[in-house]
Order: structure tokens, then C-alpha cells, then sequence
């Protein structure tokens, strides 16, 4: 099955490119961020290779999205979300409104510095 397998790595690259550019990103800045070569970020992209196993992960945390949500695993992405919002939400019910604050503003920290990271080329 030729087909379907060319079907799902061009799939896999809609979906890098979809990521990178609502990042901002161009090929080369993404290929610098993960250690691969601009040309290898268009292959991805074009479909003609997958991205290798060790730089599925650096690829997935750079563009902000998860592994899965690269191979087209949509419904287990959702599953894991709502796992861990509810893990989540067990955690810090019943503390104190001030330390859930805290918690907010440490995630939004975060956020703030892996959009830094990402646009310093990090």
C-alpha cells in the first residue's frame, strides 16, 4: 500500500508546515531550532520523508504542538488533553484562590518563555 503510505507522510508534512507557519517560522529557523538542515524541513513539509524518530519530539515542543498531533493522531491528542485538564482540575481544587493564581501565572510564564525561546532562535 504505496499510497496510503505517501497519503500519511504527506499528511504528516501539512501538518508541520501548518504548525510552523502560524508560528512565524521559516524552514531554515525551524530547521536551526531542531538541528536539521532547511532542505530536510522541506522534505518533511513535501511529504517525501517523515521526520525521524529523535526529532519528532524536538520538532513537536518547537512548533507547540504534541507527537501525536504531528502523525495525525487527532483523537488521542483530545483524549490526553482532557486527561490531563481533569488531573489538573483534581489538583488544585480546594487550594487557596491566591495559589491558583500563582499556578496561572507560572503557566503563562511558560508560555511567555518558549515564545521567547522560539523567536530568538533557541
Amino acid at each position: 500500500m504505496p499510497e496510503a503510505r505517501e497519503y500519511q507522510w504527506k499528511n504528516i508534512g501539512d501538518r508541520i508546515r501548518e504548525a510552523r507557519i502560524k508560528l512565524g517560522l521559516t524552514q531554515a529557523q525551524l530547521g536551526r531550532q531542531v538541528g536539521v538542515s532547511s532542505q530536510t524541513v522541506w522534505s518533511w513539509e513535501a511529504g517525501r520523508v517523515k521526520p525521524r524518530h529523535e526529532h519528532l519530539e524536538e520538532l513537536a515542543f518547537r512548533l507547540e504542538v504534541s507527537p501525536a498531533w504531528i502523525l495525525g493522531r487527532d483523537v488521542l491528542e483530545a483524549e490526553l488533553l482532557k486527561e490531563a485538564s481533569v488531573s489538573f482540575y483534581d489538583a488544585i481544587r480546594g487550594l487557596p484562590l491566591e495559589d491558583v493564581e500563582t499556578i496561572h501565572n507560572f503557566i503563562n510564564f511558560v508560555r511567555q518563555e518558549r515564545r521567547r525561546r522560539t523567536e530568538a532562535g533557541e
